[in-house]
């Protein structure tokens, strides 16, 4: 089996895993939809500070986000004890990481998606759906599922680990969140934001990604 069938066959199969654990999954889609509905319910009743209430709503939904995210990867495994079967398999760690890292991506995307669609339906700001608002979520999924399955990957096996990982999350989080804010507050309130500023935030995710990728064959030889 080659990289991309190894990580096709294990993205494959935690979707089919999450499937059967409706109430998670249910829960997730909650706490999202419930997120954008008490967000909107204070950008209305504090009109002038959308953007900004909007974009700290944000970062705490994707902050959670990634932090279930740690919890429910490389964690997972090492709770089922099928972690081992992963790392014996006749794949690449690599190829390992790069899966989880792709579903964590996927499911930290989706939620983003559904909480600014509850919060844009229940407030009534038609701005939360544009492109530019679209892609900083894409981006921000991108490098916020790589910093959860790096965390993951790190504290599998750590006894603090529940105590440990929201803290590392919001640590490796923070530098992100500081150049992304003024781009995602512009983007909220409707003023334009730059393709270039959107660049320079996806060549970031893609870089922290990338050293991720290539760290996770020694970490993954560790745990």
């Amino acid at each position: 089996m080659g990289v991309l069938g190894a990580v096709v066959a294990i993205v494959h199969r935690d979707v089919l895993l999450d499937i059967r654990r409706r109430v998670e999954a249910g829960s997730m889609l909650v706490f999202s939809v419930s997120a954008g509905l008490l967000s909107a319910y204070v950008m209305r009743s504090a009109a002038g500070v959308n953007a900004a209430a909007t974009s700290i709503a944000l970062t705490l939904v994707l902050v959670f986000l990634a932090v279930f995210g740690s919890l429910s990867s490389f964690v997972r495994e090492a709770d089922r004890g099928t972690l081992d079967g992963l790392r014996l398999a006749p794949i690449g760690a690599e190829a390992v990481f790069m899966a989880k890292f792709i579903y964590s991506m996927a499911v930290i995307l989706l939620q983003t998606l559904v909480f600014l669609a509850s919060m844009g339906f229940f407030a009534q700001i038609g701005s939360v759906l544009r492109l530019v608002v679209l892609l900083l979520a894409l981006v921000s999924s991108m490098y916020l599922a790589a910093v959860s399955s790096f965390t993951s990957a790190i504290l599998v096996f750590s006894e603090a680990r529940a105590v440990l990982m929201p803290v590392m999350v919001l640590v490796l989080v923070l530098p992100y969140i500081q150049s992304a804010a003024p781009s995602i507050v512009a983007a909220l309130a409707g003023s334009p934001v730059s393709l270039l500023e959107v660049g320079w935030l996806a060549a970031a995710a893609l870089l922290f990604a990338g050293l991720t990728v290539w760290l996770s064959r020694y970490v993954l030889e560790e745990v």
